[in-house]
């Protein structure tokens, strides 16, 4: 296959857009029907839940095949084509997989991202979504897979997917030259707590956009999608988590810094994604993708709400029965820095020292009287 014969991104003439917009407004209202029955299924409490438990199951239960990769619904994916996209033009849909896929296919990439921006930060966190620098090298040298977590499994599945999708679409594979570059993240507080912001956002985009996505598709086409959107609804359950704990209760000023952060990913892929110019052209799709956001977001509040402090504590802070990685082909100076540096980090996180002074000290008040409890019904 030659680069002229793959699929790439291309918007019909005017005349022909205009025309496909025209009755995808016809059917809006059942199209964002569709998007608030997806969301509040796959945002059901119990399926949140579930997605929390995993990322502990992953740390104290490795060996169970429930807290490994999540599992996928069936699909045949020979059965799926052009006649399965509803209410959306074909090469709209086409462009929005194809810009997933971009976003999703550097997977190794972001994988070191988390596990070195997070090493500090929230260990379990870095462990369950990759591994650090020292890690990362320590598996280069012995041969090892770049990644052990269940995020990564999920994670790595999607962009090939997509691929498959688009060539079932549009009748030819798409190019795979990626314009997708991420950024480096180092392990410094700051770099840290930005990337934290950028990870909830980019699993809020993606949860959303394949919401979006499912709701102009039927049959295998949407189970399919609706298999990636479950993966994405998994991460962002469990990175939201994680905010929570490591900032406090903290909803509005989380939103304004995920809407800033998606604006700003918004302008660059206008910029440099493959049809980028095309993406935010049609009204109506973007009444349907902040609909989308809206209410994943409102579904997701709500549950943080019900889940307690200790409950967040026991998740995140437990010791992981994994056995250690890396860290012995340090120095033994690296590794007395770095195990002075975990300790600190650990005391910030217990401490709630970056929550807001109020409701830190409320928090620690019911944390301190839950766990007289828990000791009085043990004697």
């Amino acid at each position: 296959m030659t680069i002229s014969d793959a699929y790439r991104p291309v918007a019909p003439p005017e005349a022909e857009r205009r025309f496909m917009e025209f009755h995808q407004a016809l059917r809006l209202p059942s199209t964002l029907l569709s998007i608030r029955a997806i969301v509040r299924e796959d945002f059901q409490f119990s399926a949140l839940d579930d997605h929390l438990q995993a990322f502990r199951g992953f740390h104290q239960n490795p060996t169970d095949p429930r807290y490994r990769a999540r599992p996928w619904q069936k699909v045949e994916l020979r059965a799926i084509g052009p006649e399965d996209v509803a209410g959306i033009g074909i090469w709209e849909m086409a462009l929005m997989l194809n810009m997933a896929m971009e976003d999703e296919e550097p997977i190794p990439e972001y994988s070191h991202q988390s596990g070195e921006g997070f090493r500090f930060l929230l260990p379990s966190l870095a462990r369950f979504m990759g591994r650090n620098q020292e890690q990362a090298e320590l598996a280069a040298r012995q041969g090892l897979p770049w990644c052990e977590s269940a995020w990564c499994a999920e994670e790595r599945r999607h962009s090939n997917t997509l691929a498959r999708i688009i060539e079932r679409l549009m009748k030819k594979p798409p190019r795979r030259d990626n314009p997708n570059k991420p950024m480096v993240v180092t392990a410094g507080e700051q770099d840290a707590l930005q990337h934290l912001i950028s990870r909830q956002t980019s699993e809020w985009n993606a949860s959303s956009s394949y919401v979006v996505m499912a709701a102009h598709a039927k049959r295998q086409l949407h189970q399919l999608i609706r298999n990636l959107e479950r993966d994405e609804v998994k991460h962002l359950c469990i990175i939201s988590a994680a905010s929570a704990y490591l900032l406090g209760p903290r909803p509005w000023r989380r939103f304004l810094d995920l809407v800033k952060k998606g604006l700003e990913n918004f302008a660059c892929q206008r910029r440099s994604r493959s049809g980028g110019a095309s993406l935010g052209t049609n009204l109506v799709t973007a009444i349907e993708g902040i609909a989308a956001h809206l209410l994943t977001e409102f579904h997701l509040r709500r549950w943080l709400k019900t889940v307690p402090l200790h409950t967040l504590a026991l998740v995140f802070e437990t010791p992981s029965v994994l056995p250690e990685l890396g860290d012995a082909a340090a120095s033994a100076q690296r590794r007395r820095e770095i195990g002075e540096r975990l300790h600190r980090e650990k005391g910030k996180r217990l401490g709630l020292e970056r929550w807001a002074p109020a409701q830190r000290q409320q928090a620690l008040k019911r944390l301190r009287l839950a766990e007289s409890q828990a000791a009085g019904r043990g004697r």
